[in-house]
């Protein structure tokens, strides 16, 4: 019986099926190895692969190919998913030593199962004396801490849980590994942890689309114990239609290896799969634009847009809109929304683009891009009346505001540097400022970016 080897709707848990995300994978084992034994944090959207990549790392081939040895190193996953209102910081720990007293003999875990026997007394103290043990042993202890924001927003965790968590892993050799949806210090609970030095301890690594390469990979590592071949233009349309996007991109491979299955011939097969995942994949779309805000709705709408063959916005207002947005989407590039295409970006697939598309020609919401670009004009023509920069100024403003250096900005005027950076001292000079930092405070005071 052949088994579909595709799966979307939990994590890969086998690393012969994980492919792709050499350099995260890299990056954190090179922190591990590092002498200070370095923390990292995992950025990125839901579905887009964190837990699978944490099942990757967690495997014991794996760490040994990454010269960590699991005779010294402990690695301990937790699901903190489960964490709920009522949860509390002992119950965590209590969880969390008896993951790692079954990776110890008996007698090292003598001093752990005092712990856990008297939760009262497992205090910071004892905490500290069970990583005295630990690193006695020469034991590294890796927690990989998945969900992580459930711990940053529950008011049970005080900043007096996040500063003691921050000594155990300075002073001794424990390193963390959370997965979030968002950076850490985004998802606190009170201004108190989110100035708490914890957080200094990670590097963040986002966790986005794959590239064509590694999605194409992933296709054939996973076809490669099965009889089925999926035709090279039946691969072009997954992944123009489902883009690199690994939750997608398996949903869609799903769905076309069982039409295989069903033994249906090459058109009845294009219909079936691309009917069956926009069935499954609308409500998470659906899902993706309710976590936007306005802003980065109407940029994705502008992306859109400005690829299809008719819109009810002029493309090159759109294009200008755009030109003016970087900021922006560098936002949904980070967050797995957008893909680079050429010198421009688009909706992370096909799919999403036509949602949106169909999105607009049936409700609403093309009078509100209307509306939201015309705005965004308005503004711009009221800050050219009431500071007497030029249009060329302007643009110069906007796209400094973005972050672009001088070079930066100059080519995409197609201007020379020395020509921006004349045009920036005038700006200066009309806003009454002194710096890139003063001119872009006003850019987004004036809602130009």
């Amino acid at each position: 019986m052949i088994v579909n080897p595709f799966t979307y709707g939990n994590p890969i848990s086998d690393a012969r099926r994980f492919v792709g995300r050499e350099r995260q994978v890299e990056q954190i084992f090179s922190r591990l190895r590092n002498v200070e034994f370095e923390s990292s944090s995992l950025v990125g959207e839901r579905r887009i692969g964190k837990t699978s990549l944490l099942n990757y790392i967690s495997d014991a081939q794996v760490r040994r190919n990454h010269r960590l040895p699991p005779e010294e190193f402990i690695f301990v996953y937790a699901d903190l998913a489960l964490l709920d209102a009522a949860t509390t910081p002992t119950r965590l720990w209590q969880y969390l030593l008896r993951q790692i007293s079954t990776h110890l003999s008996d007698a090292d875990g003598e001093l752990l199962g005092a712990a856990l026997a008297d939760h009262n007394a497992l205090d910071n103290f004892t905490l500290a004396e069970v990583f005295d043990r630990l690193d006695a042993q020469k034991r590294h202890v890796v927690l990989l801490l998945d969900e992580f924001e459930n711990v940053t927003r529950n008011k049970n965790f005080s900043p007096d849980f996040f500063y003691s968590l921050r000594s155990l892993a300075i002073h001794h050799r424990l390193a963390l590994i959370t997965s979030s949806r968002r950076e850490l210090i985004e998802l606190t609970h009170s201004n108190e942890i989110r100035s708490s030095p914890f957080f200094n301890i990670f590097a963040n690594i986002n966790v986005r689309l794959l590239n064509r390469d590694d999605a194409r990979a992933l296709i054939e590592n996973a076809l490669s114990d099965t009889t089925v071949r999926f035709t090279p233009t039946e691969i072009e349309d997954v992944l123009q239609i489902a883009g690199t996007h690994p939750f997608f991109l398996q949903t869609a491979c799903h769905f076309l290896f069982e039409t295989y299955l069903e033994d249906r011939h090459a058109a009845q097969r294009r219909a079936l799969w691309t009917r069956r995942f926009e069935q499954e994949a609308a409500p998470h779309l659906t899902e993706y634009w309710r976590h936007c805000d306005e802003a980065e709705k109407t940029v994705l709408a502008a992306l859109a847009l400005v690829g299809a063959s008719e819109s009810p916005v002029p493309k090159t207002q759109l294009r200008d809109f755009l030109l003016r947005s970087e900021r922006r989407i560098a936002q949904l590039d980070k967050h797995a929304l957008v893909v680079a295409r050429d010198d421009s970006y688009a909706p992370f697939n096909g799919l999403f683009t036509d949602w949106i598309l169909e999105m607009i020609r049936e409700g609403p919401f093309a009078r509100d891009l209307q509306t939201a670009l015309q705005g965004n004009r308005s503004n711009a023509q009221a800050v050219i009346r009431a500071t007497g920069l030029s249009p060329r100024e302007l643009e110069v403003l906007r796209l400094v505001a973005t972050g672009l250096s001088d070079a930066q900005v100059a080519a995409k005027l197609v201007l020379s540097p020395r020509t921006v950076s004349t045009h920036l001292q005038s700006i200066y000079n009309k806003l009454g400022v002194n710096s890139r930092a003063g001119a872009t405070r006003f850019a987004v005071d004036n809602g130009l970016v």
